[in-house]
């Protein structure tokens, strides 16, 4: 099995979804406008498809400026290796935008690393950047490299060993409710997501 696991700082996010929405959007509007003329009320609607495309477009940008720095460290930093020796689950809450506020949480999997510096053989544990997805349960061996930047304070792990097929053994033996990523509330909201678009559709297919 062949994996790309970013940290969630360096994810750009679901973009296709987001624009097939505002394609729709926009294609909905236009036709109103095409059949019955430009209407002021319609200007609510035309500002307010654009707030996902700035939300796509800073999420790109942010995931870049993350990409730009790790590649930095691996091009310029000092290079270690490492051996994986555990994993931090954490549940970071937050609130939903709107009127009505709602306390939601979002998952994260850090992997705790015994880096060994090559020169002195001194080891230290580092942890490294949060991942949405249980990347523990995709890798063959806990071996890493790990690249330090120039500041020495920030570390990048690289070069994993992926499992060649899923029913590969896990690296370590953490029960399946480890990994429950959703907590429901995602999961919801990407329901919610496909049944907005697919009314949408059979609403322009019906005009």
């Amino acid at each position: 099995m062949k994996h790309m696991i970013r940290p969630a700082e360096e994810e750009i996010g679901s973009v296709v979804p987001v624009i097939l929405f505002s394609l729709l959007w926009y294609s909905s509007i236009f036709g109103i406008i095409f059949r019955g003329g430009f209407q002021t009320p319609l200007l609510i609607f035309l500002v307010a498809g654009i707030l996902p495309l700035y939300q796509v477009i800073t999420n790109i940008r942010r995931a870049f400026f993350y990409r730009r720095q790790r590649a930095e460290a691996v091009a310029l930093g000092k290079v270690s290796y490492g051996k994986i020796t555990g994993v931090t689950r954490q549940d970071v809450p937050y609130y939903t935008s709107g009127e009505h506020r709602r306390l939601r949480y979002r998952r994260y999997y850090y992997l705790n690393v015994e880096m060994t510096d090559p020169v002195t053989g001194v080891s230290t544990t580092i942890q490294s950047q949060g991942y949405r997805r249980p990347i523990h349960r995709y890798l063959a061996s806990p071996d890493v490299k790990i690249y330090t930047d120039q500041s020495g304070w920030k570390h990048y792990l690289e070069d994993f060993h992926w499992k060649e097929h899923r029913s590969d053994p896990d690296i370590f033996s953490y029960p399946r409710e480890f990994e429950e990523t959703h907590l429901g509330t995602e999961r919801f909201g990407q329901i919610i997501f496909v049944v907005i678009l697919i009314l949408m559709i059979i609403t322009m297919f019906r005009q």
